[in-house]
């Protein structure tokens, strides 16, 4: 009964906590001898768990057993390893037995190397831990609760059961690249270089600044895009804001573009690369009204990738290789929400359409109905999620505003100040949940009310906008004031705006100037 116990559970920590047997033959495995051996890495940690019988083992034997994992600790090279023992009873153990167990642990703390033991009572289905520091314990004791818990010491699992999950096992790790150098990657990187100096070089001779040459190159601009500029969700993946984005852009794509390629093959690769950044921008679109350039939809995109080639691989994804992916991903779509100057809206949709067209591209070794459904699912959801943000991004309310405001602009332009505030007005009814909306908005129409003297009607407008931006608020507000000749107010407003440090500080110092002359 013992031995199928044992069987059973070596077979489910390899299946669900992803342990490899040492020394695992897929011919003639025997767990009869009372001792198996279990190896993992646990992030970073290596974990050695030996499940004994302890049944069969006086107080000598298990003393001797506790001084071979001494021995063994002393032996392992490296830091961080632990040997784990779960000496496994049939009943409620003896106190000579359990003390030596428990005294015959051993440290080498300066190399975070231990050995731990743990007991269990297999009828109660109890497991002891005998340790408190440290408390790792690689999952161990929920792991066997939930064994007993789920009556598995008597699913009956076999030796040949275990044969096919090493087998299994040994699949996931099979990896056959399919080109041996990513030359498509290193392309895409020079031409996000050469693009990068091209921009730099037009910049210098001709002394416009290189932020405002992104637009004619192709930026995603709301505006332009919704006036039919569609190229504009391709140009901006090879675009980039300054030397430091270009670097960081150019090195992610280089450390996960070479393996996707490798992995995927050329076309597959471009396939995903290229939709993945097209999707980013789309849903960067439905989302952000900000201008955003970059490459980083489309590595995203190259990240969810690899998420959804390791979930075909369990193994591989409870490895360190997955766990690492994970924590990338998560530490990036978290920095992501945390800078206001990251568009998440790119990275999000480019990680869904990386994933989603890895599912439709993936291709198994033997593959099942269950691979094709998977297939068609993919290609129906990325049409699908492609067309919501579609539609989504060209009729939501910021676009219809984004619209109005693109002609409010042209207006000003033209010096058509009624046209301009009563656009204004338009937009301000809508009510923008954009706080830059309702910045520039706000500003244009105080500023086409002040051009047409109406400054009554400017002031309360001044007012709101004080709330959403003082700096701007302020100015205006003095800028009122000193041309109603309302001077104490206008000196107030005019001081705050330049400890706020308005742009306008020579406007704000000239009207303090002529103040100061008007007291005198």
């Amino acid at each position: 009964m013992k031995n199928s116990l044992i069987t059973s559970l070596v077979g489910y920590l390899i299946e669900k906590e992803f342990f490899n047997l040492i020394s695992p033959e897929t011919e003639g495995l025997d767990f009869s001898s009372g001792t198996t051996s279990l190896i993992k890495d646990f992030h970073g940690t290596s974990v050695l768990l030996e499940i004994i019988d302890a049944d069969r083992m006086d107080s000598r034997q298990i003393a001797m057993s506790m001084e071979h994992g001494t021995a063994l600790i002393n032996n392992i090279n490296g830091r961080n390893a632990t040997v784990f023992k779960l000496f496994l009873f049939e009943s409620q153990p003896d106190t000579e037995r359990l003390d030596i167990i428990s005294k015959g642990q051993a440290d080498i703390t300066a190399e975070r190397k231990f050995l731990r033991t743990f007991s269990v009572n297999c009828s109660q289905g109890t497991i002891q831990k005998h340790f408190t520091v440290p408390a790792f314990d690689a999952h161990i004791v929920r792991t066997v609760k939930r064994f007993f818990a789920k009556n598995l010491d008597k699913s009956g699992t076999t030796v040949e059961d275990i044969q096919r999950l090493i087998e299994n096992r040994k699949k996931d790790y099979e990896i056959q690249l399919k080109v041996k150098k990513p030359w498509l990657t290193y392309g895409i990187i020079v031409i996000n270089i050469v693009v990068w100096l091209i921009i730099k070089l037009i910049s210098i001779r001709t002394g416009q600044s290189y932020s405002n040459l992104l637009v004619p190159f192709g930026a995603k601009i709301n505006s332009y895009i919704l006036q039919g500029q569609y190229w504009r969700f391709f140009t901006p993946m090879f675009l980039h804001a300054d030397e430091i984005h270009l670097a960081v852009n150019c090195y992610s794509l280089f450390i996960v573009g070479s393996q996707v390629e490798k992995l995927f093959g050329r076309g597959r690769f471009a396939f995903i690369y290229l939709f993945s950044g097209i999707l980013g921008n789309i849903v960067s679109l439905a989302f952000s009204i900000n201008v955003a350039v970059g490459a980083s939809g489309a590595i995203f995109g190259l990240m969810g990738a690899m998420l959804f080639f390791a979930l075909k691989r369990p193994s591989l994804l409870k490895s360190s290789f997955g766990a690492n992916l994970i924590t990338t991903v998560v530490i990036n779509l978290a920095y992501g929400f945390m800078n206001s100057r990251i568009d998440n809206n790119a990275h999000l949709g480019g990680f869904a359409g990386g994933f989603l067209t890895t599912g439709i591209v993936y291709n198994s070794k033997e593959e099942t109905s269950r691979d094709r459904l998977v297939k068609v699912v993919s290609l129906i959801m990325a049409v699908i999620v492609t067309i919501a943000a579609t539609l989504y991004g060209f009729n939501n309310q910021n676009s219809k505003i984004v619209l109005i405001l693109t002609e409010m602009q042209t207006f000003e332009t033209q010096e058509n100040w009624a046209q301009a505030e009563k656009l204004g007005e338009d937009i301000m009814d809508l009510s923008p949940s954009s706080k830059n909306i309702r910045t520039s908005v706000l500003w244009s129409i105080t500023r086409a009310e002040i051009n047409q003297q109406k400054y009554q009607e400017g002031i309360p407008h001044a007012e709101q906008l004080v709330k959403i931006s003082p700096v701007d608020g302020h100015f205006l507000l003095g800028f009122i004031y000193f041309n109603t000749a309302q001077y104490d107010a206008a000196r107030e407003h005019l001081q705050k705006a330049k400890e706020l440090e308005s742009p306008y500080i020579d406007t704000i110092n000239q009207m303090l100037t002529r103040i100061e002359g008007t007291a005198k």
